[in-house]
């Protein structure tokens, strides 16, 4: 290792609060116990106003132009900012919400959206003052690193040429950690290893027991580390050993990924000061600062034991700003009960965890833990730790404990602060294992300034691996598999392990004995699993339960090989790297030439709107019987398309196939309906449609059935691995536009084509078409070029309704004309639809941010109340409308909805529909002819 960095950094980047430690190479210390140093972090605290703090506010603010041009805003590196992160930026951000980004580090571990889209913040003021997960990530460590290097104004310290370990939670899944990795490379670092939260905290314990140990762990002790935080539930459990009178450390399981923590104990008792209040409908600032109000009082209750009750107080909003006030007030006891009585209670053994599928308190889309009390969660992994032990021991004859049983529990995180929450785990974990006639009690190990321990454990960690000292030893925390063979096997699925559990950084193991035949200059995709509690051979081929394997985002690669437009097919072996920095890479190896590829994470939200966990899909979906196509079949349908679209050896004998024809013939090889088609065949043709897409300039009806063919088996853009480069094939015929433009029946299927693959679009590429077809449309006060045909109008506005990632002001203005035409022509199907879609509360794949205001859509839907007819058109604009999400940013008020239920029962409509308004029902349970305007590919999973 490089030893040319004096200080040796560990920052913990929390998803409330960030800190930094650091060890100082230069000063004198002991080989093994350093000199640990906290970085108190220069930040804004107040306008106008710089004060350095040992923690660093995980939040940043979008400042309007004139906060920032009146000087009001200025730092010591940068006078005019373009965003503030700190403590002025929660605090500010808590006023104007639209302009906030908090809990990035949630969504970082949010595999139901694109994380590297500009999601955040939702509801933003202004779409360009915007950023995605990892650019706020990125934002944090900027600020970081312009105090560091503010404070050190040398050369040689320049924090990006510091050797950095960062700290992630220890469930974060793979694409989490390369994410973090990405956020950091975008700050500038590039020494950087990371590490584990529940570790860095023991390091820290480690470093401020270093020389007596022995006193207070035996050998054979197992260690709980209970680490949750503002924003995760973080479970870790280290086995001691004393061999030859030395201590030795060995992570031996970690905990699923949870979202529970600190902000769901805001959440809740903000709700419990709404609902004294009388359920108020508050806006998205009076909501955020009540929250805020809360978090604060929380705190002040439970750390000031002379504070019995804390005043809320709200503000109102418009021209009510002091007459519309509302006041409350949190108690010490409301605050106590709510924390141990919903998030800590005493539970039996057998108490574990309801597998709800449905996310638990919805907050502006992150999905919570469906089940909030941590010491069900807790039991849980004490549960699976203990199974995951006997399995790796199988030739020991003793019978497994129903749970593995901690000797000694290490706290952290800020929701661990107050004494009360520590007594109640560790009275719960006695009860588990209490026996008749003998008082047990596990341990109870502490670090003396919480606030800070992870960052000085990292930093502890730090120089531990350049200088030597007591390491905890375990590798990787899970196991890595390939998937091998699909298709259904009653829930299980068979896999090769490519990195086994345990494995030690820097760690490289070549797949051999199994080759995989790919074409090249083709996307390939490879499926991922791990799991947290198996222990298997490296290349050992498995069954995994899809019950408690973590499928990952699909591996994909285009492999270049020789000319890009030659098909050829090549013999490549797979090899893993457990990486230096703590990552996973996977690399296709090219048998007989000397290339060789890297897999990526396909990242992009696979299952739609962030509106769930994304587990099982409903029961009566479950049951449903797949759609099974033969490979015959498959490739019968494959030969008609290349016979109607490709050149004279595409031909078949026999009769002729026109574009008319097609279709018929295509439902006729594979021997169901075009819409029962599923997700894997439909893919199929697609690909081959793209191979002979000059077919479509034959004539104007070949292009018309081209267009129209080629959107079917590609909607709804994403959904299947590889979308993401089918859309990029899709893009260059958007780009070489219509062959036959003036048709209007090629017209007609263009705008369908882009409506149906819309969900695969960026962000850019929507507002792209969204400012091409405005003046065609006459949208915004522009003059229409010429009298549309009705059918061109009626699909150019469906497709711009189902433009889901554009922003939200846009899709307002949108609305706003709609509805205006509507008034004129209420009988009009096509705006009706649209309108609908334009102000869906539930999405179906763009991001919440980008969802029209609660108050808007209220706005749209008294409107179409005043229409005369209630016509099934009207009722499902209105069902999109007034769709229940119990996401309270995006609700309309309850007075509204109940109205809309009598109107839509007195007129007859459907139990269904009417029950979307009731409760709310995952977009997979929805019609999706009704609200998507056309059927979704069998196998295309919505989250719910």
């Amino acid at each position: 290792m490089e030893a040319s960095s004096r200080f040796l950094i560990g920052i913990d980047l929390g998803t409330t609060n960030s800190a930094v430690a650091y060890v100082d190479s230069q000063e004198s210390s002991g080989p093994t116990l350093p000199k640990i140093h906290t970085f108190n972090v220069p930040q804004l605290i107040a306008e106008g106003e710089v004060a350095s703090l040992p923690t660093l506010p995980s939040f940043l603010y979008f400042p309007a132009e004139n906060e920032a041009a009146a000087g009001a805003l200025k730092l010591p590196w940068e006078d005019r900012p373009s965003t503030v992160v700190g403590l002025f930026a929660r605090e500010q951000g808590a006023l104007v919400p639209g302009r906030q980004v908090s809990s990035a580090k949630s969504w970082l571990s949010h595999g139901a959206v694109d994380r590297t889209a500009r999601i955040l913040p939702w509801a933003a003021e202004q779409p360009q003052q915007s950023c995605s997960p990892v650019e706020a990530a990125a934002a944090y460590i900027a600020h970081i690193r312009d105090a560091w290097n503010h404070v050190f104004a040398s050369e040689q310290s320049r924090f990006e040429r510091q050797e950095i370990v960062l700290t992630v939670p220890a469930s974060f899944d793979e694409e989490a950690r390369e994410l973090t990795v990405e956020a950091a490379r975008a700050a500038g670092i590039e020494k950087l290893t990371l590490l584990e939260e529940p570790l860095a905290a023991f390091y820290a314990w480690i470093a401020a027991h270093y020389r007596s140990l022995k006193r207070h762990l035996k050998d054979g002790y197992l260690v709980l580390i209970c680490d949750v935080g503002g924003g995760t539930t973080d479970l870790s459990l280290i086995r001691v050993r004393i061999v030859d009178k030395e201590v030795r450390f060995e992570r031996t399981a970690i905990g699923d990924h949870l979202l529970l923590g600190g902000d769901n104990v805001d959440l809740s008792l903000a709700r419990r000061v709404e609902e004294r209040l009388g359920h108020p409908r508050l806006t998205l600032r009076q909501r955020n600062a009540l929250t805020r109000q809360c978090c604060s009082a929380k705190e002040r209750l439970l750390n000031d034991p002379e504070l019995d009750r804390v005043n809320i107080n709200i503000m109102g909003s418009g021209r009510s700003v002091i007459g519309g006030a509302l006041s409350a007030e949190l108690t010490r006891a409301e605050v106590e009960q709510t924390i141990l009585d919903g998030f800590l209670p005493l539970t039996p053994l057998n108490d574990l965890p309801a597998r709800d599928r449905r996310a638990g308190l919805r907050e502006l889309g992150l999905p919570y833990a469906s089940e909030p009390a941590i010491t069900r969660h807790l039991a849980e992994f004490l549960v699976k730790s203990a199974r995951a032990d006997s399995s790796a021991e199988e030739s020991d004859a003793r019978p497994s404990p129903a749970l593995a049983r901690p000797d000694a529990i290490l706290f952290n995180g800020g929701f661990f602060a107050p004494e009360p929450m520590r007594e109640r785990v560790a009275q719960a974990v006695s009860n588990w294992f209490h026996e008749k006639g003998r008082r047990w009690r596990p341990k109870i190990l502490s670090n003396e300034a919480p606030e800070n321990a992870v960052a000085i454990g990292a930093a502890y960690y730090n120089h531990a691996r350049r200088a030597g000292g007591i390491r905890v030893s375990g590798g990787a925390a899970r196991g890595y598999y390939v998937g091998v063979q699909t298709g259904d096997r009653g829930g299980r699925l068979r896999a090769v392990c490519v990195m086994p559990r345990g494995a030690e950084e820097g760690t490289t193991l070549d797949l051999s004995g199994r080759e995989f035949s790919v074409l090249a200059n083709r996307p390939v995709s490879f499926t991922l699993y791990s799991s947290t509690t198996r222990h298997d051979r490296h290349g050992e081929i498995i069954e995994l339960d899809e019950a408690e394997a973590h499928k990952h985002a699909p591996l994909i690669t285009v492999l270049r090989y020789g000319k890009k437009s030659r098909v050829a097919e090549l013999a490549v072996q797979l090899a893993a790297t457990f990486t230096e920095v703590g990552t996973l890479e996977l690399w296709c190896n090219s048998l007989k030439t000397g290339h060789r590829w890297r897999l990526q994470f396909q990242l992009r939200g696979e299952g739609g709107a962030a509106d769930g966990e994304g587990q099982e899909p409903e029961e009566e979906e479950a049951e449903k019987p797949r759609t099974v196509i033969s490979e015959q079949a498959v490739a019968s349908a494959e030969r008609l398309a290349r016979a109607v679209f490709g050149g004279s050896r595409d031909f078949t004998d026999g009769e002729q196939v026109t574009p008319e024809m097609l279709v018929g013939r295509l439902e006729a090889a594979l021997g169901y309906g075009k819409d029962a088609w599923p997700m894997d065949v439909i893919r199929k043709l697609c690909d081959v449609l793209a191979d002979v897409a000059d077919g479509r300039k034959k004539s104007a009806r070949y292009e018309a059935r081209w267009l129209n063919l080629f959107g079917f088996c590609l909607r709804p853009g994403f959904g299947a691995p590889v979308d993401d480069w089918r859309v990029t094939q899709a893009r260059k015929i958007y780009m070489s536009g219509l062959a036959f433009p003036k048709d209007v029946q090629c017209q007609v299927e263009w705008f369908i084509l882009w409506r149906r693959v819309a969900g695969g679009l960026k962000s850019g590429q929507q507002q792209e078409l969204y400012q091409r077809y405005m003046s065609m449309l006459g949208i915004g006060g522009k003059k229409q070029v010429a009298r549309l045909n009705t059918q061109i109008e009626r699909e150019g506005w469906r497709l711009l309704a189902g433009l889901e990632h554009l922003a939200a002001t846009s899709r307002v203005s949108l609305g706003r004309e709609l509805l205006e035409r509507i008034k004129a022509n209420p009988g009009n199907k096509s705006f009706l639809w649209s309108l609908g879609r334009l102000g869906a509360r539930i999405p179906l794949y763009g991001p919440l941010n980008c969802v029209v205001p609660a108050d808007t859509a209220a706005e749209w839907a008294r409107a179409l109340l005043k229409l005369e007819e209630m016509t099934p058109d009207l009722a499902s604009a209105l069902a999109q409308l007034a769709a229940r999400t119990d996401d309270p940013a995006r609700d309309i008020s309850d007075q509204l909805r109940e109205t809309l239920i009598k109107r839509l029962s007195s007129a007859g409509m459907s139990k269904d529909l009417i029950e979307s308004l009731r409760e709310y029902i995952p977009p997979a349970r929805t019609d999706a002819l009704r609200i998507f305007g056309e059927s979704l590919p069998e196998g295309l999973r919505l989250v719910g």
